[in-house]
C-alpha cells in the first residue's frame, strides 16, 4: 500500500516551517552533484552547447549548480513532491503502474515527461530550461534505492539507526550520509556544498566507469524507448533498497554495526552514482546533441 499521502503531509509541515528536512530529498545535494558534474563530463559537444545555452537563461553555466533546484524551490511548488520517487511497496517484486503511479504522480512518469519536453524544439526556451532542471534532478534521484520503496515507514524515514554515532534515519543515511563519510564531505549552512571538492569526487567516480560499464548502463537508443528504460531504474533501485538497504536493520546502531553498513551500502551507492550520471549524459545527448559522437 502507498505512504504517499502520509510522506507528503509530512512534507508539508516541513515546507511550513520554511526549509526543506534531510527526509524531503534524494540524494543529498552532493549525491546530485556528483550525477550531474559525471553527466557534464561525458556530454558531446553539441548537447553540451545546448545545455550552456539554456543554463544562461538564468545565469547558470553548469549543470551541478541546478541539481538540487527541485528540492530546493519545493516550497513554491507542493504540488510536485511525489514526483520525486516511487513508492513501490517493499514486499513487491517490481513496479506497476496502476498501483505506484496513479494520476502520473511518480517519478517514473515525471521523468520521462520532462526529457521529453527539453527534446521538444517547439517548446519555449524558458519551459526547455525547467524541463533540463528537472531532468537533472529526477534522473538522480531515480538512481536512489530509497526513493523506489516503501514499508509503510515513509521511505524509510521513520526508520530510525544511529549512524557513527549520530541519530538519524534509514532515508537519510542513503541521502548522504555514507557518501559524506566515504568521500569526507560535509554541508555547509542551509544545505551548501563545496562545489571544487564535491567536483573533484565526481571525477574520480567518473574516471573509475568502464567502456563495457558505460555501454550497457546507456546503451543508444535510450530516448526512443525512455517509457521502459526509466521503469528499469526504477527497478533497478527497488530491488536494492529490498536487498541491501533494509537488510541488518535488527539492531541499527553501535560502531561496528555502522561500518559494516557503510561497506555494503557505498558500493551500491558509488554505481548508482555513476549509473545516474552516464544516463543522464545519454539523455542529454539524444534529447539535445548527437549521441552518436565519440565520448
Amino acid at each position: 500500500m502507498s505512504l504517499r499521502p502520509t510522506r507528503l503531509s509530512l512534507l508539508s509541515c516541513a515546507l511550513a516551517l520554511g526549509f526543506t528536512a534531510p527526509f524531503a530529498m534524494a540524494w543529498g545535494p552532493e549525491g546530485h552533484a556528483i550525477v550531474a558534474d559525471i553527466a557534464q563530463a561525458r556530454l558531446d559537444p553539441v548537447a553540451a552547447a545546448q545545455v550552456t545555452a539554456l543554463l544562461e537563461l538564468e545565469g547558470y553555466d553548469r549543470l551541478d549548480q541546478v541539481a538540487s533546484w527541485a528540492d530546493q524551490h519545493r516550497k513554491e511548488m507542493p504540488g510536485t513532491a511525489g514526483w520525486h520517487y516511487v513508492d513501490i511497496p517493499l514486499a513487491a517484486p517490481a513496479y506497476q503502474a496502476a498501483r505506484d503511479c496513479p494520476r502520473d504522480n511518480c517519478i517514473v512518469a515525471r521523468l520521462e515527461h520532462f526529457t521529453r519536453t527539453l527534446a521538444d524544439r517547439s517548446a519555449s526556451p524558458q519551459a526547455r530550461l525547467e524541463a533540463l532542471k528537472w531532468v537533472v534532478h529526477l534522473a538522480g534521484d531515480i538512481h536512489q534505492p530509497m526513493h523506489a520503496v516503501d514499508n509503510d515507514d515513509k521511505g524509510g524515514n521513520t526508520v530510525q539507526v544511529q549512524f557513527f554515532g549520530v541519530g538519524t534515519n534509514l532515508h537519510s543515511v542513503w541521502d548522504g550520509r555514507v557518501i559524506e563519510h566515504q568521500l569526507d564531505l560535509k554541508l555547509g549552512p542551509n544545505y551548501s556544498i563545496d562545489r571544487t571538492a564535491v567536483a573533484s569526487r565526481a571525477m574520480q567516480l567518473d574516471a573509475r566507469i568502464t567502456p563495457a560499464e558505460r555501454a550497457q548502463w546507456a546503451p543508444a537508443g535510450t530516448l526512443a524507448t525512455l517509457d521502459a528504460r526509466v521503469v528499469d531504474w526504477a527497478n533497478e533501485s527497488h530491488h536494492l533498497a529490498r536487498t541491501v538497504a533494509y537488510t541488518d536493520l535488527v539492531k541499527p546502531s553501535g560502531a561496528a554495526w555502522s561500518e559494516r553498513y557503510q561497506a555494503k551500502a557505498w558500493p551500491v551507492i558509488r554505481q548508482r552514482l555513476q549509473q545516474g550520471g552516464v544516463r543522464l549524459a545519454e539523455l542529454l545527448d539524444e534529447a539535445l546533441g548527437s549521441a552518436s559522437a565519440p565520448r
